[in-house]
């Protein structure tokens, strides 16, 4: 005798709770209905589906209701009712035609069982299942009804458990408003402290977040992990939980046969059922950021683990039912199966749903950007068109789980499109661009004069360059600044005057061209280092049209994004490494701000550069106005070879040395006695660094210390 396999005994332990339950009494019709299928009565329509094969045969009626009464007492055929109604126009015959038929009438009904007759046999007498068949009958449905319950209940459980992720995320989020709006945060209790240092701020394991494991891929901080885990889990038990076994099932008579083809169906059911979340968690646009305030990097992390579980449960589907199909008829029967059109497109949707998965590995996504995105998008049209053939032999059961997808990406276009009519309403505008070699640094400056809203802080965009090679590209830029017109001190590229965050000091040598020199609106600044595709086409043109800007038409999508409060804390430090300077620069005039009247808050920028030209050209040209403030400290951390000018003021202070970002955290945790927050934007070990030292700082102190970190490579 077989054992059987670990996944059987889970099934059959999880039916013990539910095998003994009473019978229904839609079971209990289904299954007087169901014993009469291998027959056909002489009388009825030989063309009739098998849900109306009562309609019009008074034989097949009779034996019905001498069923009914003698099994099931109380029930009802309104259903049997309906059906008749809508394939023939009139109801089933009544319940008077065995009205005067006695005990002894019945008895004279020939009894038959599920082997009595040959599937299709015609029949001109009454017929009555017998007692063990009927009871075989019975266990069949209920089962069959029992494991059909919960494939449409743990499908619902995927949406219900993320809008209990989502409310619980809300109160959290208008928590940390409300006390932001008090004008600053409160000292901490031990149970919040607790929560923040051991849940929500730490790397899950260790001290990686934001670096990744052997190219193959990043592990999340651990709030993030945690509700990943709990939604595996739950997939997991949703997949194996609610069946009932039954020893002698007339469809799948084999435990096996029954555990192939239930598990198939439940986790085909819940594949599909995660596909409105993936999408709706991959879209710019999501009311879920909205609603939380989450980042769209949490947002992307949840989006693929929904589609790695879904793939997951596709395969086993697909697997399932292939060996269900071997075991019913070998290869050949498997064969066969390949002329149907539903089969051939889901086989092809799990194919293609395990691309997008090889695919989306850390390390390709990360060399091969452009061509991860296009793969991508293909693939998901490709799988989105195929399921929907798939589920076509349900008549639109499932149509649904197509149409809401559908429906969020479009949605998603439509509000992409609003917010390149609301920054522009010519759609595109003309944006200058200069690169400076010895800061190996793009500007890029974009007018806002035709724009509809302002621009926030820590805020980002999605540019366009449309007179581009591969305009239908779009990639996300933090604002470095906003200059507004009444602010320019002189025209021209050069000259940036005063810019949200700061006043600039400029030079007419900083290593950037200066343009035409035409009067200026207002313009967002967005600095951009040259790496390869599309930035690195953006460097090549501007090195080109040198000495000149050069001018490109660019649609601006956004802004996307939040602002993080840092002008309620009492100090700030910022652990920057590179282009990531983008994020202090974003905030500064707003903490500049906050700092008036303040006798003890402190800004604190950490800065770690290689090159010597762009710590040079960012301090003279966006930073110097801001650092003269005696409440702002700007460390500089050099790791070139090239010297670099020491500028005259008290304020920077230059270190030909790697920043020790742990260090750096420990130190500003130390100092303080108000809150904190200490913000990371730079290559992935030092922002673990920076969040290892902060998470050690919250376990020591009961100051509000807060640790964000802003995304340094999209």
């Amino acid at each position: 005798m077989r054992r059987p396999a670990p996944l059987m005994l889970a099934l059959l332990f999880s039916a013990t709770e539910t095998s003994a339950q009473p019978p229904d009494e839609t079971a209990c019709v289904s299954a007087c209905r169901s014993s009469f299928q291998r027959v056909a009565f002489v009388d009825g329509d030989p063309h009739a589906s098998f849900y109306g094969k009562s309609c019009r045969s008074r034989l097949n009626t009779q034996s019905l209701y001498i069923c009914l009464d003698l099994y099931c007492g109380t029930y009802s055929v309104d259903t049997l009712n309906a059906t008749c109604v809508e394939e023939y126009g009139e109801g089933l015959l009544p319940h008077s035609i065995v009205d005067g038929m006695g005990e002894d009438d019945i008895a004279t009904v020939r009894r038959f069982n599920e082997t009595t007759f040959a599937f299709g046999t015609k029949v001109d007498e009454l017929l009555l299942v017998d007692d063990g068949s009927f009871k075989r009958w019975l266990d069949t449905i209920e089962s069959l009804n029992h494991a059909h319950y919960y494939h449409s209940a743990y499908g619902w459980a995927m949406g219900y458990f993320w809008i209990v992720v989502v409310a619980i995320a809300m109160v959290s989020r208008i928590t940390d408003v409300c006390e932001a709006r008090r004008g600053v945060f409160p000292r901490q209790g031990s149970m919040r402290r607790w929560l923040r240092r051991n849940v929500q701020a730490p790397a899950t394991l260790g001290r990686r977040c934001a670096q990744d494991y052997g190219g193959w891929a990043t592990v999340p901080p651990r709030i993030q992990s945690l509700t990943i885990g709990a939604f595996v889990l739950l997939n997991v038990w949703c997949s194996v939980h609610g069946y009932k076994i039954v020893p002698h099932n007339i469809y799948w008579p084999t435990v096996s046969g029954q555990v192939l083809r239930y598990v198939s169906d439940r986790t085909g059911i819940i594949s599909f059922a995660n596909f409105p979340l993936l999408w709706l968690f991959g879209m710019r646009n999501n009311v879920v950021l909205w609603l939380t305030g989450w980042d769209f990097g949490t947002s992307n992390n949840f989006h693929r683990w929904v589609a790695r579980v879904a793939t997951v449960q596709a395969v086993v589907h697909s697997a399932g039912y292939t060996a269900k199909i071997l075991q019913d008829g070998g290869w050949t029967y498997f064969a066969s199966w390949w002329t149907q059109l539903f089969w051939c497109a889901g086989e092809m949707a799990t194919v293609a749903m395990c691309a997008i998965l090889g695919l989306s590995f850390y390390w390709f996504r990360r060399q091969n950007y452009e061509r991860f995105l296009v793969l991508h998008v293909g693939l998901s049209i490709l799988v989105l068109i195929t399921m929907l053939v798939h589920v076509s032999i349900f008549n639109g059961e499932y149509d649904a789980l197509f149409w809401v997808p559908v429906g969020i990406w479009v949605l998603d276009r439509v509000l992409r499109l609003a917010r390149f009519l609301l920054f522009s309403y010519t759609f595109y505008t003309q944006a200058d661009v200069c690169y400076n070699d010895a800061a190996d640094m793009a500007r890029i400056e974009v007018p806002l004069e035709k724009s509809w809203y302002g621009v926030r802080p820590g805020t980002y965009y999605y540019l366009s360059v449309l007179d581009d090679a591969c305009f239908w590209e779009s990639h996300p830029f933090t604002v470095a600044s906003v200059t507004l017109a009444e602010d320019v001190k002189r025209p021209g590229l050069l000259e940036t005057g005063e810019s949200s965050p700061l006043l600039s000091s400029v030079s007419d040598d900083d290593g950037f061209a200066s343009g035409e020199k035409d009067v200026r609106g207002d313009f967002i600044t967005f600095l951009v280092r040259p790496y390869d595709s599309f930035t690195g086409r953006l460097k090549r043109r501007a090195e080109m049209a040198s000495p000149k800007n050069v001018k490109l038409q660019v649609a601006v999508d956004g802004p996307y994004g939040g602002t993080l409060p840092l002008e309620k804390f009492d100090e700030v430090v910022f652990v920057v490494g590179g282009s990531g300077i983008v994020v202090p620069i974003s905030y500064l005039k707003v903490l500049v701000a906050s700092l008036e009247g303040r006798r003890a808050s402190k800004v604190a920028i950490h800065w770690a550069v290689r090159q010597a030209g762009f710590a040079t050209e960012l301090l003279q040209r966006d930073l110097m106005a801001a650092v003269t403030s005696s409440k702002i400290a700007l460390s500089i951390y050099h790791t070139g070879s090239a010297s670099v000018p020491r500028l005259d003021t008290g304020a920077v202070t230059w270190y030909n040395a790697r920043i020790n970002a742990a260090r750096t955290a420990e130190e500003a945790l130390a100092a303080g006695e108000g809150s904190v927050a200490v913000v990371a934007c730079g290559p992935a070990r030092m922002a673990d660094a920076a969040r290892q030292a902060t998470v050690e700082g919250m376990g020591r102190s009961d100051r509000r210390i807060e640790y964000f970190e802003e995304s340094f490579q999209w």
